[in-house]
This record gives C-alpha cells, sequence and structure tokens, in this order.
C-alpha cells in the first residue's frame, strides 16, 4: 500500500502528521489505562455486561433493490454491476469484510438481498461508464443508508453517466502466480463514505477491468485466503497489485478477577505499528474466544472492551506469513460508562450526524462514542481520567471549549453538548472562462486573530454544476483552498470575512494551468514503467506535481502553475534515477517551461533500470527460510553521503521480494550501483547485508532474535499503564510496545542484534537508557526507575530584536531518541506562544531535551521552524521556567525564489549525537557559486551570518541559507577563517 504527501502539502502539514505518528507509536486509537494502581476497583464492577446485539445467526436479512439508467437517455443498463458495502457497530466486521454485488437484468433492475442490518454504501459501475454512489435524501455529503432489522429498501436507484475511464490490471501472489476470482475495488480516494466505487472480479489469469472516473484513483484487491492490498493508479492506465498470503490472530476474552470467559465483548486486532488507527474488530462467541482473519503478517495487539471493562494483550504477538497465532488471554479489568448526545440548541433536537471523541492527555488515551439506535451516543470500557471533549455535528458549530469529563468510579450518563447553527460560505468552482468545476476539493481554515484562536475548518466537494456550500463555521476570517485537476488556485488564496450566522457568497475561480507530458526512457531508449515523476519549480517550493509513469514510460502532471520546473524521475521517494554515466552530486532531470494552458513535452533519459539482485536467505542454523520478505535501497555514491542505505530499506516503496522455498530470492528493475539489502519476517528477526552490488548474489542470514526483559518503577509502586519503545539508531530499527495492569513488567521479544536505546514512558514520568543485546540473548533485569515530569513555560522572541513571537506550536522531545510527549492540541492551548510569546509545555522529561515550533499559520507567518536545546535540572519539580527562547525569522516568503549555495554537506550518521553534529562541505559545484570563493572540500562550517550552526543549534542552517538569489552568506569556518558566497539564481 503506497501513501505519499504531495507536493502541493503545506510543511506544517507535514510536521503536524509526522508529529501526530511518532506521539501515538502502537497506541490503540480507544484505549488506555488508569493511574489508580493495578488493585481491584473497591467498588465492584461488573466487566462482562455486554450490550444486546443482533444475532447474525438468526437475525432477519434484509435487502435493497432498484433501478440502474443511463443518465443521459434514462435508458435502463444491463450488467450493471451494483454492490453493497455494509458497516455496523453491532456486528463483527468480518461479516462485511467483502460487499453483496449483483448485477442488473435487461430492465436494469437489481436486487441485493440477504442483508444484515446495517449502514450500507450502494455504488454503481458499468462499462464506458463513471461509477456513482447513492445518496439518501439526495444529500450528496451523505453516502451511507441505514437497513434495519428485515427491512427491504426499494428505489434505491442510480443514473450513471457516460464518460468512464478503463484502468486494467493483474492481481498476483507474492510469487507472482495469477488470482483468479480476487474481488477489485476502485475509489478516487482512500475515505470510505460517500464516494463511488467501480468493483469487478479477476478472470482465471488474474486480470481484470475497471471503469471509472479520469483521474486518481486508488485500486484495491482481496481474496479468499489473502489479506487485502492497494495500489495508487491514475485513470486511464494499468495497475498490478500483489497479495500476501493471510494469517489469523486468535484469542480468549475474561474477566481479571473471576478468569471466566466473556461472551459478547468488543475485540480490535490492530498492527502494533499503527495501532492508533482503526483495527479488525470482532465480538467474542459464548465461551469468551475470538478469532480474526485476513491478517498480513505482522506484530499484532488486541483491545477487549464490554460496557464497563476494558482489558488488552501484553505488548504485541508476531504473526507470521500465512500463520494462525493463538494471541492468549485477554484480561477485563474494571472500567466504566459514557453516555450523551449532541444537541442543537436551537431547536433542541439531536444532531443526525454526531462525532464525539474524548482524549485525557496526561495518559494519552483517546475514546469515540458510537451512535446508537435511538440516537444516543456511548462510549464502552472507559478508563479513569480527565478527559476533553471534542463534539462536533454536520453543518453545525462546535462550541470553543466544553466541559471536560472526569471518569471515576462510576459511570458518566446523559451529558449533552451542545452546537450551534453557524456561518456559511457559498459559492461556485469556475474556471477562469467561467465553466463550472466538479470535485474540485474545497477547504477553509481560520487565519489570523488572537494567537490561541481555535482553529476553525469547513470543507466541501464541489458538485456538478460546481456548486460548494461550507456551514457551521464560526466568526472569523476564513482562508479558502481549492484543489482541482481542472485549474490552479491563484497564488492569493480566497480570503473571506465571515459574521457570526451569516451568509457568504462567494465564487471561486481557478486560474489556467499548464501540462507537462513527457515519457522517461532508459540509455536504450526501453520506457521506465512504474516510476516517479516529480515536477518541482526552481522559484519556489510550493508549487508543482507528480505523476507515475505508465506502461510505456508516458506520464502527464496537471494542471501546473506557469513557471519553471526541474522534472525528475525518482524510486521510492528519495531515490533519484540518474542520467547515465553521472553520479548522485549531479543535477539530475530536465528543465521545464510550463505556460498557462499551453502543454510543455519533457523526454528524460536515464540510466538502465534492469539490473537486479539475487541471493538466498537463511536461518540461524543455515536451513532456507521460504517466508521472509526482502527489500533494498540503493546506497549513494554522492561524496559524503553514508555507505549504508539500511535505514531506506524499512520505507522501501516497492512491493517487497519474497523468498522461495529453497530461501532463493530476485528483486529486478533496479539501477546498477551498489545496494543495502534486508530480510525479515514482518515483526521478527532481520538480517542485513550492506554493499551488494547489482548483478551479484548476496546471502542473508536470519539469526536467532532475543529479547529484553525488566520491571519499570516509580518510587517503590509500578505505573498501570506503560509503554516501552526500543530504537536501533543505526539500522532504524524502532518499536514500541504497550502494557496495561502488569505490576510494571514489560518483556519485548524478537529482537534482532543490536545497541538498542530503551523508554519507559507512563503518566507519571519517564525514562531512557541503553542495552546492548547479543545474537539469541534474553536480557533480562533490565528495571527503569520512572523519572517524574516537570512543567516548563517560556518565552519565544525574535533573534536580534527580542520582540515577542506569538503563535509558534510547541512540544518538548528528548534530545535523542524516542519517548516524544506531544503538547498542543485546540482544547489546550497553553503550548502556542500567547501575544507576549509565553507559552506552557506540561509533562516534560527532565534531562536534555529539544523545545520544538512551528507557526501555527504557517504560510501567513514571518518565522519558520524553532529548535532550541535545553538542560532540565534531574532534581528539578514543579515548574520551570527556561527564559527567553530565540527564533530566526524566515528569509523567504512563501513563493519567493531560493538561491543556490553551489556545494553539498557529508550526510551525518543516524546515531550521531545532537551535540556532535556538524555541517562539512563534501562536494563543490563547479559551476556553482562556492567555486568561486576560498571554501573547500572538507570544511566545516560553524557560523552563518554569525549564528551558530554547529551541533545542537543544527535546526538554524536551513532558515538561514534559504535566502533569495544574491545574497551574501558569510560562512564561519572551523580553520579561523570567514567565506562570503552569493547565492545564484536557482
Amino acid at each position: 500500500m503506497k501513501h505519499r504527501v504531495p507536493i502541493v502539502a503545506g510543511v506544517a502539514a507535514v510536521i503536524v502528521a509526522l508529529v501526530i505518528w511518532q506521539c501515538h507509536g502502537s497506541r490503540d486509537s480507544t484505549s488506555g489505562g488508569t493511574a489508580a494502581g493495578s488493585a481491584r476497583d473497591p467498588r465492584v464492577v461488573d466487566t462482562t455486561g455486554t450490550r444486546a446485539r443482533p444475532d447474525p445467526k438468526t437475525v432477519a436479512r434484509g435487502s435493497i433493490a432498484g433501478t440502474i439508467t443511463d443518465e443521459a437517455t434514462k435508458a435502463p443498463l444491463a450488467k450493471a454491476r451494483v454492490c453493497a458495502t455494509g458497516q455496523s457497530d453491532e456486528l463483527s466486521e468480518d461479516l462485511f469484510a467483502d460487499a453483496s454485488c449483483v448485477e442488473t437484468d435487461a430492465q436494469g433492475h437489481y436486487l441485493l438481498g440477504n442483508l444484515l442490518p446495517a449502514r450500507y454504501e450502494v455504488s454503481a459501475s458499468a462499462r464506458t461508464y463513471r461509477p456513482a454512489v447513492f445518496h439518501p435524501g439526495g444529500d450528496r455529503r451523505e453516502g451511507q443508508l441505514v437497513l434495519a432489522i428485515g427491512e427491504r429498501k426499494t428505489a434505491i436507484d442510480l443514473a450513471l453517466r457516460p464518460g468512464g475511464v478503463e484502468i486494467t490490471g493483474v492481481v498476483s501472489d507474492l510469487t507472482g502466480g495469477p488470482i483468479a476470482n480476487a474481488r477489485v475495488i476502485s475509489k478516487e480516494r482512500w475515505t470510505t463514505r460517500g464516494i463511488p466505487m467501480a468493483t469487478t472480479e479477476t478472470d482465471a489469469q488474474g486480470k481484470f477491468s475497471l471503469w471509472v472516473k479520469p483521474g486518481p484513483s486508488v485500486v484495491m484487491a482481496s481474496a479468499d485466503g489473502y489479506a487485502q492490498s492497494s495500489e495508487r493508479s491514475n485513470a486511464p492506465g494499468k495497475v498490478e497489485i500483489f497479495l500476501t498470503p493471510a494469517s489469523s490472530l486468535s484469542g480468549i476474552v475474561v474477566d481479571a478477577e473471576s478468569k471466566q470467559p466473556v461472551a459478547g465483548a468488543r475485540v480490535m486486532v490492530a498492527s502494533s505499528d499503527w495501532g492508533w488507527s482503526d483495527g479488525n474488530t470482532v465480538f467474542t462467541d459464548e465461551a469468551g474466544a475470538f478469532r480474526v482473519e485476513r491478517l498480513a503478517p505482522g506484530r499484532y495487539f488486541a483491545a477487549a472492551r464490554t460496557e464497563r471493562g476494558y482489558g488488552r494483550t501484553e505488548g504485541s504477538v508476531l504473526v507470521g506469513l500465512g500463520q494462525h497465532v493463538d494471541g492468549g488471554t485477554v484480561m477485563l479489568w474494571p472500567a466504566r460508562r459514557i453516555t450523551g448526545s449532541v444537541r442543537i440548541s436551537t431547536t433542541k433536537q439531536l444532531c443526525d450526524k454526531p462525532d464525539v471523541q474524548l482524549r485525557d492527555g496526561k495518559t494519552e488515551r483517546w475514546a469515540e462514542l458510537r451512535r446508537a439506535a435511538d440516537g444516543t451516543l456511548y462510549a464502552d470500557g472507559v478508563l479513569p481520567g480527565t478527559y476533553t471533549v471534542s463534539a462536533s455535528c454536520e453543518g453545525y458549530q462546535s462550541r470553543d471549549k466544553y466541559e471536560p469529563i472526569v471518569v471515576a468510579d462510576k459511570d458518566v450518563t446523559g451529558v449533552v453538548w451542545d452546537v450551534d447553527p453557524g456561518a456559511t460560505v457559498r459559492g461556485r468552482v469556475l474556471t477562469k472562462s467561467g465553466e463550472p468545476v466538479e470535485g474540485a476539493e474545497v477547504w477553509a481554515r481560520t487565519v489570523g486573530g488572537a494567537a490561541r484562536d481555535k482553529d476553525a475548518w469547513g470543507g466541501d466537494d464541489s458538485a456538478r454544476d460546481g456548486s460548494y456550500e461550507l456551514t457551521g463555521l464560526r466568526a472569523g476570517t476564513y482562508q479558502i483552498e481549492v484543489t482541482s485537476k481542472r485549474g490552479i488556485q491563484p497564488r492569493d488564496a480566497e480570503k473571506v470575512v465571515v459574521a457570526a450566522g451569516a451568509v457568504v457568497e462567494r465564487d471561486l475561480r481557478l486560474d489556467d494551468g499548464g501540462t507537462i507530458e513527457g515519457v522517461v526512457v532508459d540509455a536504450d531508449g526501453k520506457p521506465v514503467a512504474g516510476i516517479d515523476v516529480n515536477a518541482r519549480p526552481t522559484t519556489s517550493a510550493w508549487d508543482g506535481g507528480d505523476a507515475q509513469t505508465m506502461h510505456d514510460g508516458t506520464f502527464t502532471i496537471a494542471p501546473v502553475r506557469g513557471g519553471e520546473y526541474r522534472v525528475t524521475a525518482e524510486r521510492n521517494w528519495s531515490e533519484m534515477l540518474r542520467k547515465p554515466g553521472t553520479t548522485d552530486d549531479a543535477k539530475q532531470g530536465e528543465r521545464a517551461v510550463v505556460k498557462p494552458a499551453q502543454t510543455t513535452t519533457v523526454r528524460i533519459v536515464v540510466e538502465s533500470q534492469s539490473a537486479s539482485l539475487r541471493g538466498t536467505v537463511v536461518d540461524a542454523a543455515g536451513k532456507p527460510v521460504p517466508d521472509a520478505f526482502v527489500s533494498a535501497a540503493r546506497e549513494s555514491d554522492a561524496a559524503g553521503a553514508q555507505s549504508s542505505s539500511a535505514q531506506d530499506t524499512r520505507w522501501w516503496d516497492e512491493q517487497p521480494a519474497l523468498t522461495a522455498v529453497d530461501g532463493t530470492f530476485t528483486i529486478g528493475k533496479l539501477s546498477p550501483g551498489k545496494y543495502s539489502v534486508r530480510a525479515y519476517r514482518k515483526g521478527g528477526g532481520e538480517a542485513i547485508a550492506e554493499h551488494v552490488a547489482t548483478g551479484s548474489s548476496a546471502r542473508l542470514q536470519i539469526k536467532d532474535t532475543g529479547s529484553i526483559d525488566g520491571t519499570v518503577r516509580t518510587d517503590g509502586a509500578a505505573p498501570e499503564e506503560l509503554d516501552i519503545t526500543v530504537r536501533e539508531l543505526a539500522t532504524g530499527f524502532w518499536r514500541t510496545e504497550h502494557f496495561y495492569r502488569t505490576s510494571g513488567h514489560y518483556v519485548v521479544r524478537d529482537l534482532p542484534k543490536g545497541h538498542f536505546q530503551i523508554t519507559a514512558r507512563a503518566a507519571i514520568g519517564m525514562k531512557q537508557t541503553d542495552v546492548d543485546l547479543g545474537v539469541g540473548e534474553a536480557k533480562t533485569g533490565v528495571d527503569l526507575q520512572l523519572e517524574g515530569m516537570v512543567t516548563v513555560t517560556g518565552r519565544i522572541v525574535e533573534r536580534g530584536t527580542n520582540k515577542p513571537v506569538a503563535g509558534m506550536r510547541t512540544y518538548a522531545s528528548p534530545a535523542q531518541g524516542g519517548g516524544m510527549r506531544v503538547s498542543f492540541g485546540d482544547d489546550d492551548r497553553a503550548n502556542i506562544s500567547d501575544e507576549a510569546g509565553r507559552f506552557t509545555l506540561e509533562d516534560v522529561p527532565r534531562g536534555r531535551v529539544y523545545i520544538r515550533g512551528f507557526p501555527k499559520d504557517w504560510d501567513s507567518s514571518e518565522y519558520g521552524m524553532m529548535l532550541v536545546p535545553r538542560t532540565i535540572d534531574p532534581k528539578a519539580t514543579g515548574t520551570i521556567d527556561l527564559g527567553d527562547l530565540a527564533i530566526l525569522k524566515k528569509r523567504v516568503k512563501k513563493d519567493d525564489p531560493v538561491g543556490e549555495l553551489g556545494f553539498h554537506l557529508v550526510e551525518q550518521p543516524p546515531d550521531t549525537p545532537p551535540e556532535q553534529r556538524k555541517r562539512q562541505v563534501s562536494f563543490i559545484d563547479p559551476q556553482g557559486p562556492a567555486a568561486k570563493t576560498e571554501l573547500a572540500v572538507g570544511d566545516v562550517i560553524n557560523t552563518v551570518d554569525g549564528v551558530d550552526v554547529s551541533g545542537d543549534n543544527f535546526m538554524a542552517w536551513s532558515t538561514l541559507v534559504r535566502a533569495p538569489p544574491g545574497t551574501k552568506l558569510a560562512l564561519g569556518l572551523a580553520r579561523g577563517t570567514t567565506v562570503t558566497i552569493v547565492l545564484a539564481a536557482p
């Protein structure tokens, strides 16, 4: 599955996404613990109580029927494919793993029968047509209809528009064998609601054909015995999807005190790598047992809930390729139940589309309320804590703040969260010539105002006539951004001032964009398919676009803002495909000058992509490993580059190879060169070979894995909930395990040999230590004493003027390694610097930390990112004032050109301590501005314009050197001299 951040995405959004990802680690999005200790709750709580749910074996089934027609002619469409995709909070997800599909008859009629009570999304597709989805009540924002027990819905009619284009492809297993009767779905986006989907099944050769709307799409495939997989595509086009043999996990849920099995418990099984997102949800049977199928190999945990019970597995369990694993026992401990409703303040009616989420920032526990049939909301198995509330209702305005929910020794029931009618911004999205634009994504967010004002958002997709409507907006100034394939938003994004309750009419006109078309071929003229082509402007970091080459090597990037671009071919996000005979120090790609409403053609010639790597993977005893995955990353030949690319193999964007029965593997379609190769069993055991040249053969031995075992304490007590993170900085190995009610005991299994940094984190403290682990070593007694957290405050000021800087989101993290604690969020804005520049952060670890920050309003801010080192006294308590923290002002605005330095720097090893980082020159472009100075390869740069950029101050470098062409930079060198460089035009 491929996920990519678009070039046009704002840097702030990328930073936020990375921060959230690192923060959540392996935490279940609806799970948590309590700081009350591991003893049984003094009040008797029945953890076994479960909600009454329909029995899928006996419940009356329903049906959905309707007619599919041609929108233009109104004629019925025969052999159209109609599918209903179900979703229910009261039934196991595996009951809806596959959509229910039928074909229409000669009159265009269809009948989907034998349907369980649930919410269904109904889509239809047909050859030469665009797919369509049914919108209940004609509301294009709503994509699901509710089917009650035994209900028979009729007149669920859809009209398909002509103008579909074809996506063809093949579904194979990891060995390349075709998979017949695989189910294939194509959607415009990863989202699930309200987006039309086209469906089909593969033939005996694994081939398929889908007719979809032109443009980008996501193609998903599944089959019996395999885990689902996805690939990004662009219609019309071709795609190849590989499926992994499915694994499964089972277990049993019991009451922690009585040890009796619990029937009807909701169990979520999720990957420990991405456990903060939704997993697979099932319910236990009469014996308390659960089983989840169709899992990809990896590490998983299980979290169980009843109305008043919660529990989860200790750490994670390794599930191998095509393997069934018994995940053991999940013990349910006392928890509480929350009920409430979202109410419209003016009418006192319940919200039709509510969303309520609870967060305990102290423990990073989350709970999402579900909607019952009567419209009320409930959250089962909520652990004690103080939860901030995020409550919303589609089309209405949330309150700035809701009273926190305090969960203690009893249920919290009958809570009402009021929402208010908001303002509306509506209009049409139009091309420059005035034609309506359908399917444009319109987003609005507040800008300006007080530094700590809560952000407000609104979004919609434009309808067929170009109309859009943003509802439920609070008063304020909004910046409106539009994304569409029909045109480019003007450089100055629309700003709209919205008064409370007002209706503002605003049409949004797009500028004409240009098109970059071209082909990527190798030195022999052979087309290079399936690689990414990126167009990056030479004068700005914000515009551009990307595409993927087709089977014939062609690509199209559109729309693109007028200007000069460098167009490059890349693989795996970071590997630039080089021109024949060049190195990684050379500037790659081709220049393209784009003009509005015109097409520019580019031909990119790269070195041959027919090289391959072969090898064998064996186990500790030297026997072949038939179920290892193998990935490779090219090692850069740039001067000063690291000799290993082991870390990059963990982010490899290609389908990994799977070893054969005899342990052999082949990775093809590579650039010539040397590679770091990693063989691994997902979630346990790996081997890394470096400097493997294409055309050669490698032998990788996955040696026995080890474990680290210990106990975490604080002042003699054990934390009830505990995160353990292990990192091997040199190779990029990383894992977080979660432990609940284990009396502070932890064990992290299936670890390779390495030098690990161990971080223990709980609500009451944090501790880091280093551990060396040998091959197959079971290291015990790694006990840690948690150190308490402190609260820090400080003032952010502009460097040189001491002017206070408002609107900076701040957070704190240890200077090296994991265990980052994030303290930002709209419900607690003390971490955002106020008009006096002051901020407050809670739960900051003691010792060496970085105070990091970035502007709340990135585009309009004069300031960039901030990173300031501080040392917190290990014995400190209470609140610590860090004093003034200086931040540099940006030297370029959003759309300003950035000058070129004309030299490269030595890449720092990933395990370099922060204070030892340095800026050392590795390469000087003979045609660049640095070649005209006394700067030499090997020089170490300590200052830029008198500002220290060494060691802990390394972040200042990017702000200082990103300056307009013609800027003079004074580089202070370690050899005691200063060199002045005049930045060249890009």
